[in-house]
């Protein structure tokens, strides 16, 4: 029974890690590099979603559209301001770059929050007992978000012209400007989607559990993990991968200190990169099929 609990359990988490990766990877997918300051964005959402609940005393819902909306602008203005200058010197400077713009963030939301455990003021539900295992109402509701998530998603890059617009310059971009495509429009929309899932990532954290201004940190070395896992670019990889690796570390709890769970993330990833490089997505060249 110890082991299905920690399954359902793992179900949560999922769902969490699939939202708080798909922006990461899409990034990695269509920018080509590893935006650390992702988790930070996430942690700017929590963080104003929080302050909008519970200082100014907002609905939790107007708050977190809010936030959603304003993390959305800053990963856009950090874009254009930070990363569209030295983008010519590649991915590695980009990367590094990123470490920096999260330890800037991180700094910014350490002096303005101050030290703490904070919480959303939300309803508090009992949890519901369901042929002996116990189901939190907020853990069904984050896999029902992850489940509209992830299909809206498939929906804009698949069904729209800034979706198609997206996909193509991920594949070749010099080849997507030749042939009409504005590169520009369609690098700065990828901004926003990945803002919007940073901040429904930060949103969704704060619904799980408390916030501290560490938090971040936590939460980019599962994120790395699962993107890696998955393949760095397929929406079905990121499903996949988040479930996979979410699973794996509560069912680690059998045998293991709670501490230990972000080991079993990256013992899986060195598994997939030994038997499997390329991610449980396979190589395939288009973005978030």
């Amino acid at each position: 029974m110890r082991v299905a609990q920690l399954i359902v359990l793992g179900l949560g988490t999922g769902a969490f890690l699939l939202i708080a990766t798909l922006g990461f990877a899409l990034i990695r997918r269509v920018e080509g590099f590893l935006n650390i300051a992702h988790a930070e964005l996430m942690s700017v959402a929590a963080f104003v979603t929080w302050f909008l609940n519970s200082s100014l005393g907002w609905h939790f819902a107007l708050a977190a559209l809010v936030a959603i909306t304003v993390t959305a602008l800053i990963a856009l203005v950090i874009a254009r301001l930070i990363y569209d200058p030295i983008k010519h010197l590649g991915p590695p400077i980009l990367l590094i770059t990123s470490v920096g713009v999260a330890f800037l963030l991180h700094g910014i939301t350490s002096a303005v929050i101050g030290v703490g455990i904070r919480s959303f003021e939300i309803p508090r539900f009992d949890a519901w007992t369901v042929g002996g295992l116990l189901i939190t109402p907020y853990r069904i509701a984050l896999l029902a978000l992850a489940a509209v998530v992830s299909v809206g998603l498939a929906l804009f890059l698949n069904k729209t012209r800034t979706g198609k617009s997206i996909r193509a310059i991920a594949i070749n971009r010099e080849l997507a400007g030749s042939r009409g495509i504005n590169v520009t429009r369609a690098t700065r929309a990828t901004w926003l989607a990945a803002g919007m899932l940073a901040g429904l990532g930060g949103v969704a954290l704060g619904v799980l559990g408390t916030l501290t201004t560490d938090i971040a940190f936590q939460q980019i070395l599962v994120i790395l993990a699962v993107a890696i896992v998955a393949g760095l670019g397929s929406l079905y990889g990121v499903i996949a991968a988040a479930f996979i690796v979410a699973i794996a570390m509560d069912l680690s709890l059998l045998i293991l200190p709670g501490g230990y769970r972000p080991v079993i993330a990256f013992a899986i990833v060195i598994v997939v990169l030994l038997v499997r490089p390329q991610g449980v997505a396979g190589s395939r060249e288009d973005v978030m099929a």
